[in-house]
């Protein structure tokens, strides 16, 4: 469960991105989100709750939020009681993109090892989902053989 846990992190860390101007979703994505849930589904369909996880280890990050520009950047604040990992978290955000092309999302960082990662996108009302399915994104390591994962973010 810690590889697990760890590449679900990494995942995370790595959702920075660039979002084309004059999409269809672009004006809904523009705002300050909050993560509010994390899901990771395995080969055999079983649940995991990673924002539970990540919350008892590291308790900071159930209050980072990620804000969207109108100019198609993505800034995420990590606040001050994550102590020495805000400035870590901060900076490995940093350095991604992302694309859209319908209701899909390509993240690229320039980040080594990380390849770039296709998200299924859906937004409604104050509601942003991401959903990472491995099977779209066969060279993104996948130690446990997991089918997807599902993040969701409330617009603030």
């Amino acid at each position: 469960m810690t590889r697990l846990f760890a590449f679900a992190v990494t995942m995370l860390l790595f959702s920075t991105a660039y979002y084309t101007p004059g999409s269809s979703l672009f004006d809904n994505v523009t705002g300050t989100w909050k993560r509010t849930s994390m899901t990771l589904v395995d080969a055999s369909g079983k649940a995991t709750d990673m924002m539970q996880m990540m919350t008892k280890s590291m308790p900071c990050s159930k209050d980072i939020t990620y804000t969207f520009t109108s100019d198609g950047q993505m800034r995420t604040i990590v606040p001050d009681a994550c102590g020495s990992l805000k400035k870590t978290i901060e900076s490995m955000n940093a350095t991604g993109r992302w694309t859209s092309h319908g209701d899909k999302v390509t993240v690229t960082t320039t980040m080594k090892d990380i390849p770039p990662a296709t998200y299924d996108l859906k937004i409604q009302g104050n509601t942003m989902t991401w959903i990472f399915n491995y099977s779209d994104n066969p060279k993104t390591p996948n130690p446990t053989k997991a089918k997807r994962m599902a993040i969701t973010y409330q617009k603030l």
